[in-house]
């Protein structure tokens, strides 16, 4: 048969998202501080961007929702979400009309030797005086700064630098051995590997007594006590054999974490006492001198800091109901430079000239890609809490004991949305309520399925379990089958391994352990 070529005609069908559509995508799934950090990439990046001063050209109307309008207004949400508007941007001029050049500082904060500033505050000393310019936009308050802190690496091995060891080669491996710290502070590597390590890259060979030798000097002379342990029995045993003078507690303590560390670890301390003390006294004040020891001493030097969370929605509450907004300074807001759209209105049609205008129009299409994306992005969030909130309106009320069971899926019906699109509205996005600050997929909940009507919330569950712990005897904590016997009086029917598992998450322990330590 010959081979002879020809047409032919397939019909398909294809899904793409087009480049406006990935960005609002992405920008939705973006943090308030991702989002932030995104804007300020954009503004260096795109010369059609500038922020917002005091009069608004384009930007994001943070328009309040409330759960109790009129039935007439509930249905058109879309009303009550971010508009962009386009003004003129008006330049900044002095008293004689003359453009004002704005510097990056004031020249009184860099030269002051007059010193007759009208803010300036004298002390009780005449040698100083103090200048404030708190009207200054620019100006930080000292409190705002921290100090720089000393990690637990830079202060072994200042002890190491210090310290009088008694051969050269002692201090070589004093600096492989805190170099194998962890941050919380064991020792996070084996002996034999370190004598390889050591080995390959230095000029002698140490034996497993040599490493061993320097490892008691660290673990018994350098703070904080207890590190380049190996395990927490022996940073216990550390901590409490540095403790001067011994006393018969401490002497008891260390007999007892030497001999019975399982039965401590499991938690029998019914047998360590008829062991180990003379009598209920004796006992406490053993278990007194184990907790005062610290089972991550490398901690105390930790530079972590604790994460900033910025929210992304404020709900407060006035005579009306719950109201919903956008938080205005949770990113800087950004708008299209006016005086560059001027010019582009304006240019000639020159070759040269019009190479650049090609470069402006399209930054002004990047420009107003971003700003409709980030309105976008405020509209979804509005429209996603503002269902929460009314749905879990009982929960702002009571607490996470009168949280009802939600999912993706009963949201993304409701609203006409798609589930990705509820997760990334929900996933690091946060809202400050008078309860505190939430993400909102806190608001979501598994359901627990019971007898009754209506299932029950798996945080409601841990709320209420939590509160007839802390309501027991201590003398007589209330066990986990009794939890289940509780539950089931308050017509919420869970089985014990349920009830277990939702304390073991609240991180409580169990009964004959808070019996103890009662």
């Amino acid at each position: 048969m010959a081979m002879l070529p020809g047409l032919q005609l397939n019909i398909s069908q294809q899904l793409k998202l087009t480049p406006q559509l990935q960005q609002s995508i992405k920008i939705l799934q973006y943090s308030a501080l991702e989002l932030q950090q995104a804007i300020e990439e954009a503004l260096d990046s795109n010369i059609m961007l500038e922020t917002e001063n005091d009069d608004p050209v384009e930007q994001v109307d943070d328009k309040i929702y409330d759960k109790n309008q009129s039935e007439g207004e509930t249905d058109d949400w879309a009303e009550s979400f971010t508009q962009l508007e386009l003004t003129e941007n008006q330049n900044e001029t002095d008293h004689t009309g003359n453009l004002t050049e704005t510097l990056d500082c004031r020249w009184d904060d860099l030269f002051d030797d007059d010193h007759n500033g009208s803010d300036k505050v004298n002390n009780e000393f005449d040698d100083f005086s103090v200048s404030s310019y708190r009207d200054d936009e620019d100006y930080i308050s000292p409190e705002n700064y921290t100090a720089a802190t000393e990690d637990l690496y830079e202060h072994l091995k200042w002890q190491v630098d210090t310290f009088s060891f008694q051969k050269d080669t002692d201090q070589v491996i004093a600096y492989y051995l805190i170099d194998a710290v962890n941050v919380q502070g064991y020792l996070g590597a084996t002996l034999n590997d370190l004598a390889q390590d050591i080995t390959n890259h230095e000029h002698f060979i140490p034996s497993l007594a040599d490493i061993e030798r320097v490892l008691t000097i660290i673990q018994a002379n350098f703070e904080p006590s207890g590190v380049a342990a190996r395990d927490i029995q022996e940073c216990l045993l550390i901590q409490l054999n540095g403790i001067i003078p011994k006393t018969a507690v401490t002497d008891s303590a260390i007999r007892m974490l030497t001999e019975r560390f399982d039965w401590f670890v499991h938690g029998d301390f019914t047998r360590l006492k008829r062991l180990y003390a003379n009598d209920e006294t004796h006992w406490q004040a053993i278990l007194e001198r184990v907790r005062a020891c610290s089972p991550k001493p490398g901690l105390r030097y930790s530079n972590s800091e604790s994460e900033i969370i910025v929210p992304d929605l404020i709900i407060k509450r006035d005579k009306k109901g719950w109201k919903i907004e956008l938080n205005s300074s949770a990113y800087p807001k950004v708008r299209v430079n006016s005086e560059y759209v001027d010019l582009l209105k304006h240019s000639d049609k020159s070759t040269q000239q019009n190479a650049q205008v090609e470069i402006m129009k399209e930054k002004l299409l990047e420009a107003r890609g971003l700003l409709k994306s980030i309105q976008s992005r405020g509209e979804t969030l509005l429209k996603v809490a503002a269902y929460l909130v009314a749905e879990q309106s009982q929960f702002l009320d009571e607490g996470d004991i009168a949280m009802k069971p939600m999912v993706l899926r009963v949201v993304a019906d409701a609203l006409g949305l798609h589930e990705s699109t509820i997760s990334r509205a929900t996933t690091q996005k946060y809202i400050q309520t008078p309860r505190g600050t939430f993400e909102l997929k806190y608001f979501f909940s598994s359901s627990v399925s019971q007898y009754g009507p209506q299932d029950q919330s798996a945080v409601a569950i841990k709320s209420r379990i939590k509160s007839l712990i802390e309501a027991e005897n201590p003398k007589k904590p209330i066990s986990d089958q009794e939890l289940v016997d509780k539950l089931e009086a308050l017509k919420i029917s869970v089985a014990r391994r349920t009830v277990a598992k939702y304390r073991e998450s609240l991180g409580i322990a169990s009964s004959s352990q808070r019996k103890v330590r009662r």
